[in-house]
């Protein structure tokens, strides 16, 4: 009699014991979760303040946007710009600093904000894709376009939304994208 009654008293501990390993789980979930929308917070506002102190606070939006993140606060002192976004639950802030002199990049160079958004194409692409040329946008602003090889094309087209690239025009080159407006 007092192994049936040895046996009936694991099964308790047994349930405790699957219910904590289920607490566990779901523990260490929602902590996984809330470290990737503090990274992704943190590249969406890098990305908009580099964004903001070069085109403004509709390019910061703009890029915070296409990281899948929404500006929250937008503020120029002097040379800086800070911003702050939300994505998910988490918040960031970031500052960046324009460049004084001249009247943008030079012929051949990447304005800030396409630098952001190029940064982020390659985290998203998982390497560096190779840039062929620097181009004036569709708008005519110098360093916001860009031309890559034909090879490199499907893989931009795949993550190009989320990074802030836009094709210029339904019927531009396929190897030209531009910064998102």
């Amino acid at each position: 009699m007092q192994q049936q009654g040895s046996r009936g008293s694991a099964l308790p501990l047994l349930v405790l014991g699957v219910l904590m390993a289920a607490g566990a789980i779901l523990l260490l979930g929602r902590l996984g979760g809330a470290a990737v929308d503090r990274a992704s917070a943190r590249t969406a506002a890098d990305a908009a303040a580099l964004a903001g102190a070069a085109e403004g606070r509709s390019a910061a939006a703009a890029v915070a946007s296409a990281n899948g993140a929404r500006l929250v606060a937008y503020r120029e002192r002097g040379l800086d710009t800070d911003v702050e976004v939300s994505f998910g639950k988490a918040r960031a802030q970031a500052r960046a600093r324009r460049q004084v002199g001249g009247m943008g990049p030079g012929p051949g160079a990447m304005a800030p904000a396409l630098n952001a958004v190029w940064a982020r194409v390659s985290q998203l692409v998982g390497q560096a894709v190779a840039v062929q040329k620097v181009l004036a946008s569709s708008s005519g602003q110098p360093g916001m376009a860009l031309s890559v090889t034909p090879e490199a094309v499907p893989r931009l087209l795949a993550v190009a939304a989320q990074a802030g690239l836009c094709r210029p025009r339904p019927d531009a080159e396929p190897t030209l994208f531009e910064v998102c407006r």
